[in-house]
């Protein structure tokens, strides 16, 4: 109970509620557990040092505050006597001197840290109310009781069943789920529907969300070149083993000390990933030892942070200030995790770094493989017998090659400037409009470049012509090595218009391009293949590039000359089946500003004779329907979905490599380091726990197997109440431990410590198992009350400590985002698997990356297809230096190091990101086409339709009345611009039926959008 509510007599001083927090603040950074910053040797965190006589003084003289210095230099008016000092720039508030004046007074007590004292499982406190089923709510009621509060009523089954979903799949109930729960009678409903969705296939990834930002998961390893790894098989491995409820001690052995187990399984191993998510470097400059130094570093912070709940990145560089955690601790944790087989320098072109394995995902399913390959024959039977828009299809390719040069004209470009990246003037421009590189320098190059003022046309492409060199390897157009001889790829190409010359390309301002046509191209190297910027493809017209050949972008709107006369291209060469050190650069070439129509296609010869022959064979039908169906653009997401099942097919049939822990041949030995310094060593240490918590199990063996162990023995103080800590936080936004990541003197007090060590006894004697604490919890009446507050609640308990009411947060950023997709019937249900990348601005990964000059992946932002675009958010890829922006708007982390609990804001951008975010508007758009199609026609049931996909309930009078003025003033609107209906419904890659009206289906997806971006919608209540 919070000491604030107790009156006179009844003032029950306890040190570690009333008295450590005060004095952890204010007091133990001078006089606490630090020697080093330690001033007048005395020490007030233990018992016999402030009760110590010292020079005829006593800091802490129990029952007697005149004896005591302390309190003394508390109340002085003396400024050089006052504590703490004013230079400290910290103060005791009237309230906390009074609680420590009652402290002395009462005895001075001294109490051990709870957190440090193993938990007992207390007797539930007994009430003559009714409201109790379960012992949680004993705690619970006990406090309120206390506290002079009651509990709320129980939420509606509206309510709850919208709250069960997102708390245990993290995504919300269909409307007829809510309806049907709604009106059953059994008076196990609830019950059963705990059951059910602890049961979902979609626990498991529900769960992995805070244990992904717990254990810092990314698809990238950080640092300044961010290049990608891959770690989907430990994500894989986490979803499968909260589904399969893995108990939690195991759960812990597993992700710490997999390898070491006996006989260890690949799925163990790949468990131990846990502590090889951290951040590596494969950077030039660095300093192996050091990185190696940072790497142990983070294990030891993260896995103390994660399982111990305590901030031992604080006894790095000297004794902890608060709490009893030495250097010597910090250091002999460090040794455990200092043993690796690991490289400083590792982990460059994708490659993951060692120590690595190759395994089957744990979520491996001959069923699924059967079912995805029948699944695959069927939509590629599908693709090959597609007609029905071939006829519209064979027009356009018509109209298209006989319009193929007309009107064309090449303008040279003047080049005003070369930049090459970390390389001298290994080029020069000639004539000044041929680029010449003398050397292969530098894989990517930026040329600034300027259209002739006397050009009055519209610009509507830009070409390249590559020219062969005397002087050049083999007399040809490159520098290409073996197999490639005087070759080159272009591997990526991009320009932008400015009205000032530019040495680099405007990312934001760049020119969209239809397309690439060439003179001539490689079979595997043809001309749009150096549009999508993936070092591993690209342009080549090797091995006819002994004579000048050209190369030409079309750009998706013409450009005016007159507004921006000045180009700059940037241009990425190497890669394909070679290494960007074979140099697959070009030596020479001019560039041309065209107006008119580009004279190139990328339709070969054979289907051109075809596409104009008058009569055609059987075999020429054939063929035709063949390209037809490979290349029309209305089959395009027929062609990702065949795409992204070949892709699943492969992950799941397939060995993958995934990052994993071991013990070198010859471990390397740990020592004590001077300020945390790499190169500072001092004593040596071998591996140990803190002294200040249990010692190891005799007989435990002296590795991560058995500090693994360790964490998770009976008399362990800290593992289990850590983990139901998080666990409550999932449930109820804020922990018992508000301070989740803290259990330490700077932490908060528990505010149900009784109901907090209940759980921890019950999780244990449980067998760790998960899921039947959820279960316990989520069951109970503490969590079924509704999340209204009373004016009487607001007043006593404004951030319902004392859970008089059900708790009420805005959804996650992932969850925000699946609940648009899954109503609007866009999300794959699909578990696991490799990271995805859905829509996001373009260019934001160029903008830090080394886009070009390193081999590294995950440099540019190459968007996905079909199916890819709708998975669920924990699935989205993730690169460290610039984490999925419409979820960081959202208060997601980062993850470049461990986070154990995200803040919750509201902002502008929020808004602007469910509005205007193509993956929000295309769900808008789809889940109009539900309420056109799925509801009655009356616009009333519509839109109570639409509402309750939404928020599990139906509207008021009032919000129907304005949502049907809204659907009023959007049909007006279109049906005056029906231009702007048609555009507005192109947003996204999902088809849309041709038989609703475009007015009608972008006032719908208006009013679609509205009701999604409801506060009630994003909130979890």
């Amino acid at each position: 109970m919070p000491f604030s509510s107790l009156t006179g007599a009844e003032q029950k001083i306890e040190f570690n509620r009333d008295i450590r927090p005060i004095l952890s603040e204010t007091c133990f950074r001078c006089h606490g557990p630090d020697p080093e910053s330690r001033e007048a040797d005395l020490r007030l965190d233990l018992p016999e040092a402030a009760y110590a006589e010292v020079d005829d003084h006593i800091a802490i003289s129990p029952g007697d505050p005149k004896k005591s210095l302390a309190w003394q230099r508390i109340i002085t008016a003396d400024a050089e006597e006052l504590m703490p000092p004013p230079d400290s720039h910290l103060k005791l508030k009237p309230d906390e001197k009074k609680l420590i004046k009652l402290w002395i007074e009462q005895g001075a007590k001294y109490q051990d840290h709870w957190s440090f004292i193993a938990p007992e499982r207390p007797t539930p406190p007994q009430s003559k109310s009714t409201w109790p089923i379960n012992d949680i709510d004993r705690f619970v009621l006990k406090q309120l009781e206390d506290g002079k509060l009651s509990p709320s009523k129980e939420a509606t089954r509206r309510k709850l069943i919208r709250r069960l979903s997102f708390d245990l799949t993290g995504l919300p109930p269909a409307s007829k789920e809510v309806q049907a729960f709604a009106e059953d009678k059994d008076p196990k409903a609830y019950e059963k529907l705990v059951d059910h969705l602890l049961a979902s296939r979609h626990f498991g990834e529900r769960m992995a969300v805070p244990w992904l930002d717990q254990a810092r998961y990314a698809d990238t390893n950080g640092y300044s070149i961010d290049g990608g790894r891959h770690m989907s098989l430990w994500r894989d491995w986490v979803i499968h083993s909260y589904n399969t409820n893995k108990s939690f001690d195991q759960f812990t052995i597993e992700q710490l000390a997999g390898d070491l187990l006996p006989n260890a399984t690949p799925q163990q191993i790949v468990a131990s990933g846990f502590n090889r998510n951290h951040m590596i470097t494969h950077e030039g400059g660095t300093i192996p030892l050091e990185n190696l130094t940072n790497y142990a570093v983070d294990r030891v912070n993260t896995t103390s942070q994660v399982w111990l709940g305590l901030t031992m990145a604080c006894s790095q560089c000297h004794d902890h200030k608060f709490d009893p955690l030495t250097m010597v601790d910090y250091y002999r944790m460090f040794a455990y995790f200092n043993t690796l087989g690991d490289k400083g320098n590792d982990g460059n072109a994708g490659i993951n770094a060692i120590p690595s394995i190759d395994a089957v995902s744990a979520l491996h399913s001959n069923q699924e493989l059967t079912q995805l390959n029948k699944e695959l024959t069927h939509l590629q039977d599908q693709l090959n017998k597609s007609t029905a828009g071939q006829k519209n299809w064979q027009q356009r390719m018509l109209k298209k090659l006989a319009a193929r040069g007309k009107n064309l004209k090449l303008h040279p470009l003047k080049i005003l400037k070369i930049s090459v990246p970390n390389r001298g003037n290994q080029f020069e421009i000639k004539d000044g409009t041929l680029v010449d590189f003398e050397t292969a320098g530098g894989s990517a190059h930026s040329i600034s470049a300027q259209i002739p003022k006397s050009l009055k046309k519209p610009v509507t492409g830009l070409r390249i012509e590559f020219l062969p060199d005397e002087k050049s390897p083999h007399k040809r157009s490159g520098f290409g090595k073996k197999g490639f001889e005087g070759g080159f790829i272009l591997t990526g190409f991009s320009v932008s218009a400015t009205t000032i010359p530019s040495a680099q390309t405007d990312l934001y301002g760049l020119i969209n391009i239809r397309e690439a046509t060439a003179s001539f191209s490689n079979p595997k190297y043809p001309a749009n293949d150096c549009l999508d910027e993936h070092n591993s493809n690209g342009w080549s017209p090797y091995p006819e590039d002994q004579q000048a050949q050209h190369l030409t972008f079309n750009f998706n709107q013409a450009l005016d000359a007159g507004k921006a006369p000045f180009l700059t291209t940037l241009m990425n060469w190497g890669g394909g089946e070679f290494k960007m050190s074979d140099r697959l650069i070009a030596r020479k070439y001019r560039m041309y500003a065209i107006t008119g129509q580009d004279d190139g296609t990328n339709i070969p010869q054979e289907i051109q004779d075809i596409l104009t022959s008058d009569k055609r064979s059987a075999e020429q039908n054939d063929k035709l329907l063949t390209y037809y169906t490979r290349h029309a653009p209305e089959l395009a997401n027929l062609r990702y979905r065949i795409g992204n099942l070949k892709d699943r097919i492969d992950y799941l049939g397939k060995p993958q490599s995934s990052l994993v822990m071991n013990t070198a041949d010859k471990p390397r030995e740990t020592f004590m380091l001077v300020r945390g310094q790499y190169d500072q060593r001092t004593k040596k240490v071998t591996p140990g726990t803190p002294a200040t918590l249990p010692p190891l199990l005799k007989g435990a063996p002296d590795n991560r197997l058995g500090f693994a162990q360790w964490l998770v023995q009976d008399n362990h103080p800290l593992t289990a109440r850590v983990a139901v800590n998080r666990l409550w936080q999932n449930l109820f936004g804020i922990g018992i431990v508000a301070s989740s990541g803290d259990f330490g003197s700077q932490g908060a007090w528990p505010s149900h410590p009784k109901l907090l060590d209940w759980l921890a006894v019950d999780f244990i004697e449980s067998g760790w198992n998960t899921k039947a604490l959820i279960r316990k919890i989520v069951l109970s009446n503490t969590y079924r009350q509704d999340s209204a507050s009373t004016a009487e609640q607001a007043k006593i308990d404004p951030q319902n400590r004392l859970l008089a009411r059900g708790p009420r947060f805005r959804l996650q950023a992932e969850f925000i985002r699946d609940s648009a997709l899954k109503i609007s019937h866009l999300l794959s249900p699909r578990i696991g698997g490799p990271s995805v990348l859905p829509y996001q601005p373009p260019s934001l990964w160029k903008e830090v990356s080394h886009y070009g000059s390193s081999p590294a992946t995950a440099q540019v932002f190459i968007q996905d297809h079909g199916e890819h675009l709708y998975r669920r958010s924990l699935y989205t890829y993730w690169k460290r230096t610039v984490p999925p922006p419409s979820m960081l708007t959202f208060d997601a982390p980062n993850r470049e190091t461990c986070t154990v609990s995200r803040a919750i804001t509201n902002t502008p951008l929020q808004a602007l990101v469910l509005l205007n975010d193509p993956q929000f508007v295309e769900a808008s758009r789809t889940f109009a086409q539900r309420i056109l199609k799925e509801a009655p026609k009356n616009t009333a049931e519509r839109i109570r339709f639409a509402f309750e996909e939404c928020t599990a309930r139906p509207p008021t009078a009032s919000e129907t009345a304005i949502i049907m003025n809204t659907l009023k003033r959007e049909r007006a609107n279109y049906s005056a611009k029906p231009a702007s209906a048609s555009a507005f419904l192109e947003i996204g890659e999902s088809t849309h039926p041709e038989n609703i009206d475009p007015v009608e289906h972008a006032a719908w997806t208006t009013v679609a959008s509205l009701i999604m971006n409801l506060s009630e919608t994003l909130t979890r209540e």
